[in-house]
Parts: structure tokens; C-alpha cells; sequence
């Protein structure tokens, strides 16, 4: 049988264009698990600077391109730079969704120091906003860890069990009460967040969600970004640590090894045939369409420093939410800045009453989900400048 019948009547072959890669069924929820094996291990490091780095890079961020780099100056300081090599230029032109991941990796170190002994704090943009082109040479942050933290911060003993969920969600609607549990373990200190979950209102705002991923996927170069990061086997997962696979969308058993086989990323006219991503859609559609709710992140501005505090908010909401059991996924196509969105893009603006000079940073679905493949990240020393 060809790569391509299969993949179409199989109708379960990933894209990769979610702004947050989730992460083997069954895995133990536990730090042990992923410390020295998926996750880096802090206790490699003497520095406590790099001690910290290691455990913010439990960090959910956009293709699971880690595109953090670091310049260490002290065994207590350093700064964070966006690593230009890993920029996604083709679904996030500005940088915005990528400044959103930094955010959720500094906020990540800063609760992760304290479960380690230490108290962190950053500062973020000290040489001011930079252009795209500027990315790597001047910092997102100053990053400094001191010894003294009494006991781990509120929200830290999520850090290993939250992950992205792209599965089938189960169960009722969401209510407005779990929504409000949930920002009660962490109000939103930058962004404002709405919630959605009444049946009409539901579909109707993930008719237009799902639209963009459409829109996405039918465009050759930003189907193409996640091809490029694509990993189809254990070993190129294993090796290169980063990118997404189909082991986080809840492929498994008998299938998942049959679409590893499968599927080939270095195969580009193989990847952006109509069968294929039509049979993606339909795989993407009935997943998306089991939203409990959907939660939107505004800003009353869009400046970096708006992105970047978008990604603290953001992967706060996410550990609470993983406190109570509750799942989330960012569907977020809608929301890129590239010419084949704009129409999309202005339809869901009017959508959510949402005009310039706000903008809706980040849409996410929530519901119940089950435990999925954990994600891999690289080794700090490999983001040493």
C-alpha cells in the first residue's frame, strides 16, 4: 500500500501547526519519569543558574522549537535570547507566538527555582523592544536565582504532569464555576481572560478556530514549518530532542508503529498532498470539535513585552488547570499574521468584539483529556552562547 492510501484511510496522520506540542499514554505523571531521560536533570549542573534554565525548559512553547539560548554571567545570573536559528517565520512573522513561549519559560524557571531551594526573579527586555532581526543579539531577559526560597511556590508541582492535550476531550461542558476554580488558584496579572462555553457560542467561535487551521494547512510554506519540524521516529525524537511527532497527538500500539513507518518528513511533495492534508482535517476537526470551552487571552496592547507576559499568564492558567484536571490546547491559527490569514483573522476579530490597538494573544480549548506522550527538551549546555 502507498504512504498516501494509507494515510488516507487511515485519517489520522498529524500536523504539527499547534502553537503548544503536547506530550505515551500511560507514562507515570511523576518527576522521576522525565528527569535524566526526557527532561534535563538539575542536579547535573553545580551552577544554580544553569540549575534553574533546566527546569524552565519544562516550559510549553511553540513547536517544541525551544528557541532559548542563553549568555551566563555569574553561577547566579544570565540572559535570555531568543535563538534566531528557530525562529518559525512562516506561521509567526512578528516573533509574537515565540515571545509567548519565553514568557512561559521565564515564569517556569521562576516557580521550578523554588522546588530546587532557590528564589528567581527576571526583568524583562532590558535593552528595550527589539526588531525581529535584532532577535539573538539582544535579550528578552536578565534572568537572576538566589539561595533562600523556604518551600516550593504555589502552582510548582505541576511543572512535570501539565502538558498540551490535542486529544479527543470527554465528558460535559465546561461551567463557569471550573472556570473560576481555575483562575482562582492564579489571576491573570497581564492579560484578560474570557471564557465560552455555551453550546451556540462554543461552536460558532470553533467553527472559525478550525477554519484557520484550514487556512494553515492549505498554505505551502506554513504546512511546511511543521514538516521541518517533524520527527517520525523514536530515535530522530530521541536524538534531536525537540520538534513534535505523532506520539503527542495519542497515537499508539499497532498504529503508531505502522505511521512512523509511514510517514516521512523528508518526503515535501508526499507531505502537501490534498489526500493527506484533507485526511489531517478530518482527523484535526473531530478532535477540536470536542471543546468543553474555549478561553481567550486579550491584550489591551501588542507590544513584545505584551507577548511575552501573555506566555507568564498562560502557563499559570495551564498548571492550575492541570491541578484540577483539566486539559488545554492552544488553537491559535486563527490568530497568525501572515497575508492568507487576514480575512480569517478580521472575521474572528468582529467575532469576539476585539479591534486594534487589543488583541486576542492566544485561544485555547479545555476539557478532560487523557495522560499523553511527554515531550522532549534538550540539554541546557546546548543553548550556551
Amino acid at each position: 500500500m502507498e504512504r498516501r492510501d494509507f494515510i488516507i484511510q487511515s485519517g489520522t496522520i498529524l500536523t504539527a501547526t499547534m502553537l503548544f506540542p503536547g506530550e505515551l499514554s500511560g507514562l507515570d505523571r511523576s518527576e522521576k519519569s522525565l528527569i535524566g531521560t526526557r527532561r534535563p536533570n538539575p542536579d547535573n549542573y553545580p551552577q544554580p543558574i544553569l540549575k534553574a534554565i533546566s527546569i524552565g525548559m519544562n516550559a510549553p512553547n511553540p513547536h517544541n522549537s525551544q528557541a532559548w539560548k542563553f549568555k551566563i554571567l555569574s553561577d547566579f545570573e544570565a540572559l535570555l535570547y531568543l535563538d534566531e536559528s528557530r525562529l518559525l517565520h512562516a506561521t509567526d512573522p512578528p516573533g509574537r507566538q515565540i515571545h509567548i513561549g519565553c514568557g512561559c519559560f521565564l515564569e517556569t524557571l521562576r516557580l521550578g527555582a523554588s522546588t530546587l531551594g532557590y528564589s528567581a526573579e527576571y526583568d524583562l527586555l532590558p535593552e528595550g523592544e527589539y526588531l525581529l532581526e535584532e532577535a539573538g543579539l539582544k535579550p528578552v531577559a536578565f534572568i537572576k536565582v538566589a539561595a533562600g526560597s523556604t518551600e516550593p511556590l504555589p502552582l510548582s508541582d505541576s511543572i512535570f504532569s501539565r502538558q498540551t492535550n490535542r486529544s479527543l476531550y470527554e465528558g460535559e461542558l465546561m461551567t463557569n464555576s471550573e472556570f473560576d476554580s481555575i483562575t482562582a488558584l492564579t489571576t491573570a496579572k497581564y492579560s484578560e481572560l474570557s471564557f465560552h462555553s455555551e453550546p451556540e457560542r462554543l461552536k460558532e467561535m470553533v467553527d472559525v478556530l478550525y477554519e484557520g487551521m484550514v487556512v494553515e494547512a492549505n498554505t505551502h510554506v506554513t504546512y511546511d514549518e511543521s514538516r521541518i519540524w517533524f520527527r517520525s521516529s523514536q530515535k530522530k525524537i530521541e536524538t534531536k530532542r525537540d520538534g513534535i511527532n505523532l506520539r503527542t497527538d495519542g497515537t499508539k500500539g499497532l498504529l503508531l508503529s505502522i505511521m512512523e513507518f509511514i510517514v516521512n518528513e523528508e518526503n515535501e511533495e508526499s507531505w502537501h498532498k490534498s489526500t493527506s492534508i484533507n485526511a489531517f482535517l478530518k482527523s484535526y476537526r473531530k478532535k477540536i470539535y470536542t471543546a468543553k470551552g474555549i478561553v481567550l487571552f486579550k491584550t489591551q496592547t501588542n507590544t513584545m513585552s505584551d507577548w511575552i507576559t501573555t506566555g507568564i499568564d498562560y502557563v499559570r492558567f495551564q498548571l492550575a488547570a492541570d491541578q484540577l484536571g483539566f486539559v488545554i490546547h492552544p488553537v491559535s491559527q486563527v490568530l497568525q499574521e501572515y497575508p492568507e490569514m487576514d480575512d480569517l483573522r478580521t472575521r474572528f476579530n468582529e467575532l469576539v468584539g476585539v479591534s486594534k490597538p487589543s488583541k486576542i494573544q492566544m485561544g485555547v480549548r479545555i476539557g478532560r483529556g487523557e495522560i499523553l506522550y511527554y515531550s522532549y527538551r534538550r540539554e541546557p549546555e546546548d543553548l550556551l552562547i
